[in-house]
């Protein structure tokens, strides 16, 4: 970090066209900041030199810990500005993120000036805005002590890692395969064996190996071609989509170049399916909230699948293998369909400073972010 200089240029010892191509470690800074029961408080940021973490073999966060809230990106402008990209309502997803861990949530102010701190301290890692890459943020809540019997742990550290990445807009449509929970009852339900009209095709190669309509477990997916597993809710009323295992789920229908944006709740627990609304809304599109049938996804031309990682990722099939089916769109384009492109195009134009920042999704930061406290 050269705390003369802010923000630092784009670092002259990544290849950027080819980022996420190669298997590389970047020497990126991250920020800590630790929570103590005993005195309900949390210390000051910490900004950290290195991507280390000195924990016990036993930590809570090891054995029962998790991720705390979805990642966040920063993107560099044309004009050289950091724009940090957030979601508004940070307090609510922070408190349903500290509930889902069982840890006591990181107010919101601190989750704000950690990860400020954290891009600010490694401005030479954010692409240059030419690219279609960004710094990449994990926030991260776990408790590195051992625990107390019948007691919680005995402190809560919060830290935010970044890295440079690329975003999926470099990466074909995905094949999608619905995975089913497993449980003590493998019946399919009447949704799952129910075969529907509609938009579908068949094709031997993608039922290889399915003759047992058990549900394929996620490694075996993968090998099989399917990086993108759709999970259910089964209710008494039927099969609803519930999301992607890493993703929100988004669903578009087009009738004459009208476009229909359909999303199983909102807001999401995704940041990006939460603007896609916005953004739609902007455009003009309907939006339509509610359950989407698992029996309903042959009635949309488009299926996006979005994070902050996968940004908006087109999906190119989902295949049943409990009914044989597989539905396909943009017959099979391994490319974005229509609709993605206008949502990718407009929310990009917002995260790189192109247009009025309506919704005031982006944080621009200051060279005083570099300094915790």
């Amino acid at each position: 970090m050269n705390s003369d200089i802010f923000p630092e240029p784009p670092s002259d010892t990544i290849d950027w066209s080819s980022l996420g191509s190669q298997s590389v470690e970047f020497p990126t800074s991250h920020v800590e900041c630790t929570y103590t029961p005993t005195t309900s408080s949390w210390s000051a940021p910490t900004v950290i030199n290195n991507q280390n973490l000195q924990i016990n073999g036993f930590a809570v966060g090891l054995n029962y810990g998790g991720p705390y809230y979805e990642s966040l990106t920063a993107r560099r402008t044309r004009d050289n500005r950091i724009l940090l990209f957030r979601p508004h309502d940070h307090a609510r997803h922070l408190a349903d993120a500290a509930a889902a861990v069982g840890m006591t949530a990181v107010p919101e102010h601190i989750f704000l000036e950690c990860v400020r701190n954290a891009v600010a301290v490694n401005t030479s890692y954010v692409p240059p805005p030419q690219t279609d890459a960004v710094l990449y943020i994990r926030p991260l809540l776990f408790g590195p002590s051992v625990p107390r019997i019948r007691d919680s742990p005995a402190q809560y550290t919060f830290c935010v890692f970044v890295r440079p990445g690329v975003v999926y807009p470099r990466t074909a449509a995905q094949n999608a395969i619905v995975l089913i929970d497993d449980g003590a009852d493998d019946v399919p339900t009447a949704a799952e064996t129910q075969n529907c009209s509609g938009n579908k095709t068949w094709d031997e190669g993608w039922k290889r190996g399915l003759e047992d309509t058990r549900q394929l477990d996620g490694r075996q997916a993968e090998r099989d071609g399917y990086s993108m597993k759709l999970r259910l809710k089964n209710t008494r009323h039927g099969s609803f989509i519930d999301g992607f295992t890493a993703s929100a789920f988004i669903g578009v229908q087009e009738e004459h170049g009208n476009y229909t944006l359909i999303v199983p709740r909102h807001p999401s627990r995704s940041i990006i399916s939460n603007s896609c609304v916005a953004i739609a809304i902007q455009l003009g599109w309907k939006v339509k909230v509610g359950p989407i049938s698992v029996d309903d996804i042959d009635t949309l031309s488009e299926v996006i699948a979005t994070s902050t990682w996968h940004w908006l990722l087109p999906i190119r099939l989902i295949f049943s293998p409990s009914a044989r089916q597989t539905v396909v769109y943009q017959a099979g384009s391994h490319q974005a369909g229509p609709a993605c492109r206008l949502l990718r195009i407009a929310i990009g134009k917002v995260m790189g400073g192109e247009v009025s920042d309506v919704w005031q999704w982006c944080v621009p930061l200051t060279q005083q972010d570099q300094f915790p406290g």
